[in-house]
């Protein structure tokens, strides 16, 4: 009897530590949601956008999770690469903060081609997974 209560205590615990926020794994999801604009990964988007998220692009338009998401399924839009580079996160409990840039390779000659962005992304740990709340484009750069 005290063997299997001990048992449970165990597996509890194991169970417990791997639901468990870490840095590693906000940081697997932040590379990821390149990946998967790229790719338009849709599911994978939807699962790590929070409802309620707000994206603040570097031109001061802000827009929700349905019309970011409308925009990156549009077949009109081509993200040929996004390649992250200087990340930096700061955990706070249920709380990340992931800040870095992002180098941009579009098929799009209206918007530019290549163009890099610094951002700050503000996630929580909701559902044993990480979701993106927030993401805010600080300052942009365009390539010639």
């Amino acid at each position: 009897m005290k063997q299997a209560l001990w048992i449970s205590v165990v597996v509890l615990q194991c169970l417990e530590a791997f639901s468990q926020a870490s840095e590693s794994d906000l940081l697997h999801v932040n590379a990821g949601i390149e990946q998967a604009v790229v790719s338009k990964d849709m599911a994978f988007l939807k699962k790590h956008y929070a409802d309620d998220f707000v994206f603040t692009h570097g031109t001061g338009f802000v827009e929700g999770k349905e019309s970011w998401l409308k925009n990156v399924a549009d077949p009109k839009t081509k993200f040929v690469s996004r390649v992250q580079d200087s990340t930096a996160v700061e955990l706070h409990d249920d709380i990340g903060m992931v800040r870095g840039k992002v180098e941009i390779t579009r098929n799009d000659p209206n918007l530019g081609v290549r163009y890099g962005i610094w951002y700050i992304r503000v996630y929580r740990f909701r559902d044993k997974r990480w979701q993106m709340l927030s993401h805010f484009t600080f300052r942009e750069w365009h390539h010639p």
